[in-house]
């Protein structure tokens, strides 16, 4: 008899990737959020979310609170909707493979498991941090040229949404004294960013999907913070210097990037045809142009956002960077473990997509680390993504059959019957 189909769910705190075990790629990548439009009664879930053409003044609610599940309600309705709407699936043929935030309440285990197995009725389910995906799907790239990856030793750097982790692995399990977090994600980032735009230029405070998007199409990390602000001192002619022309709720529903050099030339040829126009009136229409769009201007704000998660203490946050964090974490296991552990460091999260965060990390970890050691940094071309391909190779292999609690064995034991992730 041929195993059932799993559902593979990458459930973070930011975003929610779901697909079919043994893909490439998640089928849908949408907001683990609801979302309400200012002034009316529709809620958008899911993909229909991911979906919709207006994005201003959404507010927005979360299952996810300060990096746990707390709202299963929630949670169910957007799970429901993407395995219907996105996968086309029937939960009572399938099993689940799920990811769970590290050190997961029981508790919240155990109402995950009820909705599971009870609401939704999968016929399997296997729950695990997705650092430990992340790292069996980095031993598989590099075993052949890793030998830290091949014993299945490493340390994860997920950067996600609520938090930052540094998991150190030794033979594929996690190192449990090692694993180290910062109080910063992308969260706290948007955030940050919301409070920068609306204090310098024009208030964002409501507009937490907006920004976000903005944050992650204007961001990066500087190679060199001081010299970058001393190049941004003078706004106009910042080389950091971005344009967003912000939703009208009528022509521009999304929002854009605005090229400088092209709205140079659209600015000269207004101005012509204004002095071309005959009539008063024509002449007001014309300058109206010139105003008719509401910009969102970003200068060094573009780099000292995510310049929290080098010096927290920018916030008022009393916590390492992540660099210095990496060496507590490492530091904190085994000494005979640091030349395999400092061998094989993986980046993963969609804070890690940020432009250049490698590139700073390893230049600020380099020197923390023993001369004799060598440094490997492993930075896969989507880490957002990254968790979710380990789960999809782990879910149509022989190990998810062996390892997930079945329908069965739940009814039987209540949840008790759920194996240790390893």
């Amino acid at each position: 008899m041929s195993a059932p189909p799993v559902v593979v769910i990458d459930n973070g705190g930011g975003n929610c990737k779901m697909g079919m075990a043994g893909q490439a790629a998640p089928t849908r990548v949408f907001a683990n959020a609801s979302a309400k439009p200012k002034g009316e009664r529709t809620t958008l879930i899911a993909d229909l979310l991911a979906d919709t053409k207006e994005v201003s003044q959404l507010q927005l609610r979360r299952p996810f609170d300060r990096g746990y599940l707390c709202n299963m309600e929630l949670q169910r309705e957007i799970w429901a909707r993407g395995i219907k709407a996105c996968l086309g699936r029937n939960p009572k043929e399938c099993g689940l493979l799920l990811s769970e935030p590290m050190f997961n309440f029981e508790e919240i285990r155990s109402n995950t498991q009820q909705v599971v197995f009870e609401e939704f009725g999968f016929r399997s389910l296997y729950s695990a941090p997705a650092p430990l995906f992340s790292l069996h799907r980095a031993s598989a790239l590099l075993g052949g040229t890793n030998a830290a990856a091949r014993a299945g030793a490493g340390v994860v750097v997920d950067a996600g949404f609520s938090f930052t982790h540094l998991v150190p692995f030794f033979r594929g399990q996690v190192v449990e004294s090692g694993v180290r977090r910062i109080n910063l994600g992308g969260k706290a980032m948007t955030n940050y960013l919301k409070e920068l735009v609306s204090y310098r230029s024009l208030n964002m405070m409501d507009e937490t999907y907006l920004v976000d998007m903005v944050k992650e199409q204007l961001c990066f990390v500087s190679q060199d913070v001081r010299a970058d602000l001393r190049t941004a001192q003078v706004a106009a002619r910042s080389p950091h210097r971005r344009e967003f022309v912000l939703p009208d709720g009528v022509h521009n529903l999304r929002g854009y990037m605005r090229d400088p050099a092209e709205w140079a030339q659209r600015v000269e040829s207004i101005k012509a045809a204004v002095r071309a126009a005959e009539s008063m009136d024509e002449k007001k229409r014309l300058a109206a142009q010139l105003e008719a769009d509401q910009v969102l201007v970003l200068n060094n704000e573009r780099f000292m956002v995510p310049e929290l998660l080098f010096h927290p203490l920018d916030i008022g946050l009393q916590q390492a960077g992540v660099a210095e964090a990496l060496v507590q974490a490492v530091t904190a296991c085994h000494p005979g473990l640091a030349p395999l552990l400092f061998g094989n460091v993986i980046l993963t999260g969609g804070v890690c997509g940020c432009p250049g965060f490698r590139e700073r990390f390893e230049a600020e970890l380099r020197p923390l680390v023993p001369d004799d050691f060598a440094l490997s940094v492993f930075r896969p071309p989507d880490p957002g993504l990254f968790a979710w391909e380990g789960m999809s190779a782990f879910g149509s292999s022989y190990s998810y059959g062996s390892m997930a609690m079945t329908k069965a064995q739940y009814e039987e034991s209540g949840g008790h019957a759920a194996r240790q992730y390893s």
